[in-house]
């Protein structure tokens, strides 16, 4: 269904101090109880200039199922390697051109 899709997954906070972490890629494996992609992870913090924390590279990860909060299915032509993350009111997003941006937290949460 989403194999071979570019997306967005917003991982499960399992305590209110733990900071907001998503990943971006192209899903390679999709199974019953985890996925695989290929892509950066993004993490809100309070460290940063723009609010996040954007991996260098593209890295293979493995996810349990259990610990995703949501999937956002973006794009084909989405661009991993040139992510821009905007404000709108107090909220950062990832900027998705022609679809709906991706919510990652609230400024100040990380």
């Amino acid at each position: 269904m989403i194999k071979d899709r570019i997306v967005r997954v917003k991982m499960k906070k399992n305590f209110k101090e733990q900071k907001p972490f998503s990943f971006v890629g192209k899903v390679t494996v999709w199974s019953e109880d985890w996925i695989a992609l290929e892509g950066k992870g993004i993490m809100v913090t309070r460290q940063n200039k723009n609010g996040v924390q954007i991996d260098e590279g593209i890295k293979i990860v493995v996810i349990p199922r259990e610990n995703i909060d949501h999937i956002q299915l973006l794009p084909d032509n989405f661009d991993i390697n040139n992510m821009k993350v905007t404000t709108e009111d107090q909220q950062l997003v990832l900027v998705v051109d022609g679809k709906r941006d991706a919510f990652l937290g609230e400024m100040g949460e990380g």
